[in-house]
């Protein structure tokens, strides 16, 4: 397998999109000894990094010019597929023939396929990596990725991502990643409405909340990471991990992977409609956590109080 140290100069890689994530990622392969380019719309972002020792491109074309691996993490398709796809000012036209281009955003299945077809005209792999996991796992390079790509690129590609997580899921083809993390994240967004439904009653009931949650922990339905998630909302910790908002895309996302095959979904959508509630009440921003906290104050408000 190909690493950073395994030439005599670091292998290339291009990362667009500073968002949270994508600054993150781009620290641990700074780190892991990459030569790392950075892009983002709004160029302030890449500052931290050309800091840490990355060079600052002023459009994705220019920074994928030498670039073996080329990653994205945008909002959505639509950023996805400017950064991309522009006919000016995207990465693929600007690409080189036998290089990797890795979406690592969580998007629409029918825009990934139109990625790969893009990618397949010009000679360019293209790999499907969404990872779970969000603030602190980038931090600590623990992110899991879910693969969707060949043999081939599966080797090249698995130093890059252990450079920014502790596991890599494959999952098949290159579609095969997205279709899998769609299908992750919607039963993640059912879990956290499961989970703040049960705390809001444990509080509003003047229940032994610390007690109950053990007990949960000790059955087969509480997986560790919804028991985490309840933790963070009975210590009313809100930080912003995984906000409402996506949430709502991720789940919109899934249920059209579900209507695509005719199989019906009603958990998926009452799981978005409650997010929907939270967005419409100025929450949207928020980690999805608040979900707990509203639906304790909504009991409060209609004299739900043992």
């Amino acid at each position: 397998m190909n690493t950073p140290s395994s030439s005599s100069q670091p292998q290339q890689v291009a990362v667009l999109g500073m968002g949270a994530m994508g600054s993150r990622m781009a620290n641990s392969l700074i780190a892991a000894g990459y030569s790392v380019t950075v892009w983002n719309i709004e160029a302030a972002a890449c500052l931290p990094l050309v800091k840490l020792g990355a060079r600052h491109a002023m459009t994705p074309a220019e920074a994928v010019t030498h670039a073996e691996f080329v990653i994205t993490m945008v909002w959505d398709d639509a950023a996805s597929a400017d950064v991309w796809l522009n006919p000016q000012t995207g990465a693929l036209p600007s690409m080189r023939a036998g290089s990797i281009a890795l979406e690592c955003a969580t998007l629409t299945l029918g825009h990934e396929k139109k990625l790969a077809e893009a990618c397949a005209t010009r000679g360019i792999e293209f790999v499907s990596a969404p990872m779970s996991g969000s603030l602190p796992e980038a931090d600590n390079r623990t992110l899991i990725f879910t693969v969707g790509a060949s043999d081939a690129a599966m080797v090249r590609i698995q130093p890059l991502l252990l450079a920014m997580g502790s596991k890599i899921n494959h999952a098949g083809g290159p579609l095969d990643g997205i279709s899998e993390k769609l299908m992750i994240n919607g039963k993640l967004g059912i879990e956290y409405i499961a989970a703040a439904e049960m705390v809001a009653l444990m509080k509003v009931g003047n229940m032994d909340v610390e007690r109950r949650l053990a007990i949960k922990a000790t059955t087969a339905p509480f997986a560790p990471r919804g028991l985490r998630e309840a933790r963070f909302m009975i210590d009313g910790d809100y930080t912003v991990r995984v906000k409402v908002n996506q949430m709502i895309k991720d789940l919109s996302y899934e249920i059209d992977q579900f209507e695509s095959h005719g199989v019906p979904c009603p958990l998926h959508r009452a799981a978005r409609s409650a997010f929907e509630w939270a967005h419409d009440k100025g929450h949207g921003e928020e980690d999805s956590t608040i979900l707990a906290k509203l639906y304790e104050e909504e009991a409060r408000q209609h004299g739900g109080v043992k």
